[in-house]
Parts: C-alpha cells; sequence; structure tokens
C-alpha cells in the first residue's frame, strides 16, 4: 500500500531539513542488510532512533510523530514500535547484480506476531523500494521516493531498497511496527 503525503506540510518540510542538513549525523553502515555478507559496491549511512526499546537519538520526538500520522490514516492498532531507522543511500557505481544481495524481510518469517513496515520518503529521489513475492523474483508492486509518501508492507514480505542513479541521494525513514491484533 502506498500513501500519498503523510504528514502535514509543515512537519514533511521539518523533517526534510533536518534529514538533509549538513549537520545531521549519520554513520557508515557497509553491511546494508545486516547479517548478509558485505557488497563491496553497496552501502548506506544510517542513523538509529529507536531499536531494542530504547531511544538512540536526539531526534526521536520528531520522527516518532510520523507513527501517529500512519495510525491516524490507517487505522491500524500498533502495540509497540520495534524500530526507527533512517538510511542514506548515495548515488554510487554498483553493478545490477549487487542489487539482488539487498533482497530482504524486515523480520524472520518465523518471529511470531504480526509486524508492519513503512518506508517514509524523506526526499524525491530515485531508487525505488521494489516488493517481492516469496520467491524472491516475481515483482508484486515497486514505489517510487516521492517526499512525504510512505509505502506499507508486511515486515515479512521480501523487499528491496534500490541505488538511485539520477539524483546525490536517497533518504528515508525506516519504521517496524508490531500490531495490536
Amino acid at each position: 500500500m502506498i500513501i500519498e503525503k503523510l504528514l502535514p506540510q509543515s512537519l514533511e518540510d521539518e523533517v526534510h531539513k533536518l534529514m538533509t542538513s549538513t549537520g545531521f549525523p549519520w554513520y557508515w553502515n557497509s553491511e546494508n542488510i545486516v547479517p548478509l555478507t558485505p557488497d563491496k559496491d553497496i552501502f548506506q549511512m544510517t542513523h538509529v532512533f529507536f531499536l531494542n526499546r530504547k531511544v538512540w537519538s536526539a531526534h526521536y520526538n520528531l520522527v516518532n510523530m510520523i507513527v501517529g500520522y500512519f495510525v491516524e490514516r490507517t487505522g491500524i492498532k500498533v502495540k509497540r514500535v520495534v524500530r526507527i531507522k533512517g538510511n542514506l543511500i548515495p548515488n554510487i557505481a554498483h553493478t545490477p547484480e549487487s542489487l539482488d544481495n539487498l533482497i530482504h524481510t524486515d523480520m524472520d518469517i518465523t518471529n511470531p506476531g504480526n509486524f508492519v513496515s513503512f518506508v517514509y520518503y524523506v526526499t524525491d529521489s530515485d531508487g525505488d523500494t521494489t516488493v517481492y513475492d516469496d520467491d524472491k523474483k516475481t515483482v508484486l508492486f515497486t514505489s517510487s521516493p516521492k517526499k512525504g509518501n510512505c509505502v506499507v508492507i508486511n515486515s515479512k514480505q521480501t523487499h528491496r531498497s534500490s541505488v538511485p542513479t539520477q539524483h546525490k541521494r536517497r533518504v528515508v525513514i525506516n519504521f517496524i511496527l508490531e500490531l495490536d491484533v
């Protein structure tokens, strides 16, 4: 599911300004999808806002507001936030084969419970999100990064991001929520 313009314009702009400023603390992540072997061509910068029931960022309160707007728009009942993490993938040289290494799920399929993931697009960019069937080959749908939009999937659904080739970076916030069902 794709949700257009999730946030009020003022909050959308505030998140964009924060995460694209020169002072925002991005951290090197050579392993784009943990625990896969690092791909020599692809890396990303990350910023963990919330993980393991702990706030990791001084900017947590701002991005956590996005969860409230998400719940309001979708009617989904959230039991708890599992993770909130910013990702910045730069426009870098890569081979098409290296993108196959990025196919993953946000939660292990054997994990009990119901989880939903959503990717909030901080910037306009290329570098689509591609969602796959269980075979990791059949494309169910793609979503292009458009500032203020988000794509919602089951956290156990296979998917991947793509490297931007037309824009200098792809900036998103990835949320994993446990559902209250």
